[in-house]
């Protein structure tokens, strides 16, 4: 959900945001025009014409886990489509599938699951049986039938960060409105309505692609085996008839071309930190001589930011009575995490927090609370919080201002303060560049190059810690989201060869 830092940041104005728009590099380049989201008819004209004079075309695929990419090559230029209507080039992995069975999917698929939520009011629950019996633990009952607590007048489902259950050793289906889906199915889902809009903008309906991949999968050679497989399927499922996989940094190398010599790829998105080192000759494909990642993302700094801000106006640190009682922890840890926050939209848990109030509780902060849950205003919190984050990149202060219902907040915040709270994320993001140094058995002075990807790259505290480790590295840019899909489109990612 990061969004890019590189660029000059806006408060969330109510409901809507201006997104940023992936910068190119030298031999890619992110297509649009002046329209939202889009490419601009003349430019959709010209791309199309040259693509039918240069075959083959080639396309990339960075499924990431928060955010998903698409590149087309044309047989010059790597360039990286924006295949979502309101988010651009960097469309949010998030898939949401209605009760009447349409799916959206990226930025959309947020909206709507907003807006339906919104419309319905609290969610009430009722236990609905799943038509199977199941052992039971009492020996005088041979089976019981199995019945789920459920939200049974749900609108729809939101799935989010399908990647990370790729290597799961669990192969289970889950019940989307009576269909049992695996997660290669839901996946598919995405993936056809990318290949889609791919055809939209191109004129082409992809065949052929090329999928980035982590060089390790958490879980070892077994959960590698896993991953791949459903993700080939889950390609295959969508109507890609050949699927290629490709190292995920040394997409991110191509596209930035990297110098010969030694390159530590730091590619800091906003679910997950992954580096690589990697090696190019003076002539011949790139190798990788060692990975490492670990769940440092920049959505992790923008949860710092709420708590820090947000949660306070929202009751998180209030206390009341004699007992100096306080909200429960399950709801103060969801305070940052909008998702979290509009599954507490259930009218026993909005009826005890109007308890607490008649109890003692600060009447305004749990007014406010209760806002923030019953007009889902979760999303729009996070998103005014990661813009302020945002603009801390590029100024030492910046004010974090929301006001909608009975939410109301205005903070000054610093880049000090900002780099305080991320002090524990600087010192997981310090032990990891060590421990990817290890690994490759090389040392900080042999790096010639550092290239950064990924929209919390441009955190000024994780730039000056990069500058400290490698004091004879040259640190550049690489396109802050797109760079891993334009790399990936490119002839000969396929070729890099993984050290051991």
């Amino acid at each position: 959900m990061d969004t890019s830092c590189g660029s000059t940041a806006r408060p969330f104005p109510r409901a809507r945001r201006v997104w940023p728009r992936a910068r190119p590099t030298r031999r890619s380049e992110v297509a649009g025009g002046d329209t939202p989201g889009g490419l601009d008819p003349a430019m959709s004209r010209r791309r199309r014409m040259l693509m039918r004079q240069s075959r083959p075309v080639r396309f990339g695929l960075d499924f990431g886990t928060s955010n998903t990419s698409v590149a087309v090559w044309d047989g010059e230029h790597s360039t990286v489509l924006p295949i979502d209507p309101l988010a651009g080039a960097a469309m949010p992995t998030v898939l949401y599938v209605r009760r009447d069975g349409s799916s959206l999917v990226g930025r959309p698929a947020i909206e709507a699951y907003l807006s339906d939520n919104r419309q319905r009011g609290p969610v009430t629950r009722e236990f609905k049986p799943l038509g199977i019996r199941l052992e039971s633990s009492n020996p005088r009952q041979k089976t019981v039938e199995a019945m789920i607590y459920t939200d049974t007048s749900s609108p729809g489902r939101l799935f989010q960060a399908l990647k990370t259950f790729l290597g799961d050793p669990l192969d289970v289906s889950t019940n989307v409105f009576g269909e049992a889906r695996g997660l290669e199915d839901l996946i598919a889902v995405v993936l056809a309505h990318v290949r889609e809009r791919v055809h939209e903008l191109v004129g082409e309906m992809p065949a052929e692609i090329t999928i980035g991949r982590p060089v390790e999968y958490v879980g070892g050679a077994a959960a590698e085996a896993r991953a791949v497989t459903r993700m080939r399927r889950a390609a295959e499922l969508a109507g890609f008839g050949e699927v290629r996989f490709a190292f995920e940094p040394v997409g991110a190398a191509h596209a930035a071309e990297v110098a010969p010599g030694l390159t530590l790829v730091f590619d800091f998105g906003g679910g997950t930190l992954d580096l690589a080192v990697v090696r190019r000759e003076s002539v011949g494909a790139l190798e990788v001589l060692a990975t490492a990642g670990r769940n440092i993302g920049g959505d992790r700094c923008t949860e710092r930011l709420i708590d820090d801000v947000v949660a306070p106006q929202l009751g998180s640190r209030a206390t009341w009575g004699p007992k100096r009682l306080r909200l429960p922890a399950f709801i103060v840890n969801a305070l940052h995490d909008w998702h979290a926050l509009s599954a507490l939209n259930e009218k026993p848990l909005l009826e005890a927090l109007d308890d607490l109030v008649r109890q003692g509780a600060p009447k305004r902060e749990l007014a406010a609370l209760r806002s923030a849950i019953e007009l889902q205003l979760g999303y729009e919190i996070f998103m005014t919080a990661d813009a302020t984050k945002c603009a801390l990149s590029s100024a030492p202060a910046a004010i974090l201002s929301y006001h909608h219902a009975a939410v109301d907040v205005d903070a000054r915040l610093t880049r000090g303060r900002f780099e305080r709270l991320i002090e524990t994320l600087l010192t997981e993001t310090d032990a990891l560049l060590t421990d990817v140094l290890v690994r490759a058995t090389v040392s900080s002075t042999d790096i010639a190059e550092v290239v950064t990807t990924g929209g919390s790259s441009a955190i000024p505290a994780f730039r000056a810690l990069l500058a400290r480790r490698f004091p004879n590295a040259r640190v550049r840019d690489a396109a802050t989201f797109t760079s891993v899909a334009s790399g990936l489109a490119m002839p000969g990612v396929e070729e890099a060869a993984l050290a051991r």
